[in-house]
């Protein structure tokens, strides 16, 4: 056999075992695809839905909030409040006589204005501080939403708000919001992936590196950085729209402080700057405290106790066990 024919064979070898590995890997994707689309029929139970729908809420918040602190590494504390404002704008509108249909408009707008307010005097701030002023104007959008009784029902909330209709369609019943969600969920997951392989996304990933370098570079670190934040903010309006007109109800304690910590933890424990990690994130973290009710009391413990074993122990996240898999090695080759 000459030199030749052994170069064919091993280039043949060598394109077979990428294609098993990629094969491989690709299976467990498959069957958890198959799994998430066939789940409502298989349980049957409207509280494990309706808990499955919370999730893929929290999942896109998460996801608007990677594009701050996950890519840029800003400190984001404000995204529960940006949740908040898109919730309330949709209740506001729809229990007001407004079709359904304008309410995402009306809270991409809303937390648009928002962000532009907070991001231009505030981006050209790091670490700490930033975090500081977040946190701040979280506490000013809860005390609005409390105080402005009349219009947002206080610390009572608002009730029995129009759920989704467009051109007729409108959705009833937890199965079929959980549906909807899903597609939510995957438009955003894509539209993030696209961001993310554009010069912006590149942009975002030299910003956190290196702010230094990356201006030297000649990127606009100041747009960048408000550019994420505002993408971010966007995130967390539609996912406020949806909340409203899924769930139907809308309070304060769903959009403050402790929500908003409770969001930044679903990153980490996920992976901060992977988009399947803010999935998983927030999908384990919105349903480990249910699954641990049995245990009373120190169900709170042991969720604090995992909650800190990943982040010892895995850094990267939940993510990283994925990124880390001899097939994932294998088929990256």
């Amino acid at each position: 056999m000459n030199s030749e024919n052994v170069v064919k064979h091993l280039r043949l070898f060598w394109r077979t075992d990428r294609i098993i590995a990629d094969v491989t890997y690709r299976i467990p994707i498959v069957l958890a695809a198959l799994a998430t689309l066939t789940l409502p029929a298989a349980t049957g139970d409207g509280y494990i839905i309706q808990l499955l729908n919370i999730a893929m809420l929290n999942a896109i918040v998460v996801l608007g909030l990677n594009f701050a602190t996950g890519w840029t590494g800003q400190i984001n504390f404000g995204q529960a409040a940006f949740y908040g404002l898109g919730a309330y704008a949709t209740a506001i509108a729809v229990k007001s006589g407004l079709p359904w249909i304008v309410t995402p408009v009306l809270s991409v707008a809303l937390v648009l204005a928002a962000s532009l307010v907070l991001g231009l005097p505030t981006l050209r701030l790091r670490t700490y501080y930033l975090a500081m002023t977040t946190i701040g104007f979280g506490e000013i959008v809860r005390l609005i939403i409390v105080y402005w009784e009349p219009v947002t029902g206080g610390t009572s909330g608002l009730r029995a708000i129009p759920g989704i209709s467009v051109f007729g369609l409108r959705p009833q019943g937890q199965i079929q919001h959980y549906y909807l969600l899903l597609a939510a969920l995957a438009l955003a997951a894509l539209v993030a992936v696209r961001i993310r392989r554009s010069s912006l996304g590149r942009a975002m990933i030299a910003t956190k590196d290196s702010e230094i370098a990356a201006e030297q570079s000649g990127i606009d670190t100041t747009r960048t950085k408000l550019l994420a934040f505002m993408i971010g903010a966007v995130y967390a309006g539609l996912a406020g729209c949806l909340y409203a007109s899924s769930i139907r109800f809308v309070s304060p304690d769903s959009f403050s402080g402790v929500q908003a910590v409770l969001l930044m933890t679903m990153l980490i424990v996920g992976g901060m700057g992977s988009i399947a990690g803010c999935i998983i994130g927030a999908l384990a973290l919105t349903i480990l405290p249910e699954a641990l009710r049995f245990l009373g009391q120190w169900y709170l413990v042991l969720y604090g106790l995992g909650v800190i074993v990943v982040i010892v122990l895995l850094p990267g996240g939940l993510a990283s066990i994925m990124a880390t898999s001899p097939l994932r090695r294998l088929g990256a080759r």
